[in-house]
């Protein structure tokens, strides 16, 4: 299908939330009209991608997606330092450290819940109109291949609001292990109506998700596909990680859930007419470098490419250097490799070491990741910038999921079988042996080096209740030190969830606060 990234629609957006109707141009059609159109719906999903990217409703850039989705899973964990403060008063350098020490302002200018907020809200409610409007278009006389790309528009739709409705309750709500029937998650808005909801329990969300994917994997196609965009491979691996997330913990396991997460990996590789794989050899080198469109590890990412020339990833800055290239030394880059991280590390034989760290340029005896060094370009004469894709779920993910949930299961042989294939390309050598909490704890530790700086490793804490404690301290924040500041444990503290903004709790009075 042809693609049209409209930002035309964003705006269009923007006036399906009454508090933004005032940017709305005047001239604009509303949604119910405009969406009545074929083309129109292949817009407004192409738009829906766009979201995840620039400048909407009044953000800045600090507030684009891949930015928002790494402060909280990654900026949270203990993979990465902050060896400078970021720059200035913008809302990364204010919404980083809350975020890395647990502070959790309720203000939209301090915290990076605004924009995971409103940023659910805005996907959430396109998409769910979007779909609604596929529903009508489908009961219209038409000919066959419009029908069939009717159905793949339902499926992106319900894929990409399955996305945001997980990541979203994960910043709001508890893990599931902690009584998900009573706890609050997040607004499920279904049907684009823009109402004020109260927020469904997070079981409730869950069961959501669980639908939105399925339905995703029902509608979308399983031939080749440019892994940018949904796919049916992609929706399988995010319910591999959903139900993982509902398995339990390691010593109370979820016997359905962790075998509903090992059929659905299961179900990644089972497609037939895609190429879905690992890469290994001289090719795992180009694991982060390779375009997501012939990637066959990567099921989905967002890709700055697919949008108008000289579009930066803006994650990049904060991990690696870039700017001009005769004063490398200059530019800021906040986050380096952290000391706990080097040390689960065998610096001489794993690959990922090799492959995917570098000296810092600006940080004698720190480290860097590679893992978003591609896609450079000159943006300008002497200004080099990189537009490297941000990966949401890839197959070497799914291997892992798969072998904890045949650990939670006790079947450990099979376990082993998954650990070791994501160890011996990465040119470890294999456990033998090993059973029971000491093969968890191996598995817990091999997604830490594989998952690395992308975005997961807070939540992998979480959702185990293991507690996150960091040996090596940020000191670049002299008002945030304190070792009260630099450790959370998921079983005894309610302080891994971010508080409802207060200007929404304000606007939507069905809203639930969480609490500390």
């Amino acid at each position: 299908m042809k693609r049209y990234i409209s930002f035309i629609w964003i705006l269009i957006f923007l006036g399906c939330d009454a508090r933004l109707d005032e940017m709305r141009p005047h001239n604009m059609s509303d949604a119910s009209t405009y969406l009545k159109k074929f083309e129109n719906v292949v817009n407004a999903t192409s738009g829906l991608y766009a979201l995840f990217y620039g400048k909407v409703g009044g953000f800045n850039f600090d507030y684009i997606y891949e930015v928002v989705y790494h402060t909280l899973g990654e900026f949270r964990g203990n993979n990465v330092v902050f060896a400078e403060p970021f720059e200035g008063t913008s809302d990364i350098a204010l919404g980083a450290p809350d975020a890395h020490f647990y502070l959790y302002s309720d203000q939209k200018e301090q915290s990076f819940a605004w924009p995971m907020w409103i940023k659910m809200n805005q996907i959430v409610i396109g998409a769910s109109k979007n779909i609604e409007a596929i529903k009508l278009l489908e009961t219209e006389p038409t000919e066959q291949s419009r029908l069939d790309e009717l159905k793949q528009l339902k499926g992106e739709n319900y894929f990409i609001r399955g996305l945001l409705f997980f990541h979203a309750v994960n910043a709001f709500g508890l893990p599931y292990w902690n009584e998900p029937e009573k706890n609050p998650g997040i607004p499920l808005d279904t049907t684009g109506s823009g109402r004020l909801l109260p927020r469904s329990s997070v079981k409730d969300c869950y069961e959501r998700i669980i639908q939105d994917f399925k339905e995703a994997a029902s509608y979308l196609p399983d031939e080749k596909i440019d892994r940018s965009f949904a796919n049916r491979a992609a929706a399988y691996g995010m319910l591999s990680r959903v139900y993982l997330y509902m398995g339990g913990l390691p010593n109370t396991p979820n016997e359905e859930y962790n075998k509903l997460a090992i059929t659905y990996a299961d179900k990644v590789f089972e497609i037939q007419n895609d190429v879905i794989d690992i890469l290994k050899g001289e090719e795992y080198k180009d694991l982060y470098l390779k375009d997501p469109k012939t990637n066959p590890e990567v099921l989905f990412a967002f890709n700055p490419a697919n949008f108008p020339s000289d579009s930066p990833s803006y994650l990049h800055s904060y991990y690696s250097w870039s700017g001009f290239t005769d004063s490398k030394e200059e530019f800021p880059c906040p986050a380096v490799i952290s000391k706990d991280y080097e040390k689960i590390m065998d610096k001489e034989k794993d690959l990922r070491w090799k492959y995917f760290t570098t000296p810092s340029i600006r940080h004698q005896g720190r480290y860097t990741t590679t893992k978003y060094d591609g896609g450079e370009f000159e943006l300008f004469p002497g200004f080099v910038d990189f537009e490297c894709p941000t990966i949401f779920i890839r197959t070497g993910e799914v291997i892992l999921n798969r072998a904890e949930a045949y650990a939670k299961l006790g079947e450990d042989g099979k376990a082993l079988i998954d650990l070791n294939q994501i160890r011996e390309r990465s040119g470890l050598t294999t456990l033998n042996g090993i059973g029971g909490q000491q093969l968890k704890d191996s598995i817990f530790m091999e997604r830490r080096r594989e998952l690395a700086f992308e975005a997961q490793v807070f939540y992998d804490y979480t959702r185990n209740g293991i507690k996150l404690s960091r040996e090596e301290v940020t000191t670049v924040y002299p008002d945030y030190i304190g070792r009260q500041y630099n450790e959370t444990d998921p079983l005894s503290s309610r302080r891994i969830v971010f508080l409802i903004p207060s200007e929404e709790l304000k606007l939507n009075p069905e809203l639930e606060q969480n609490t500390y």
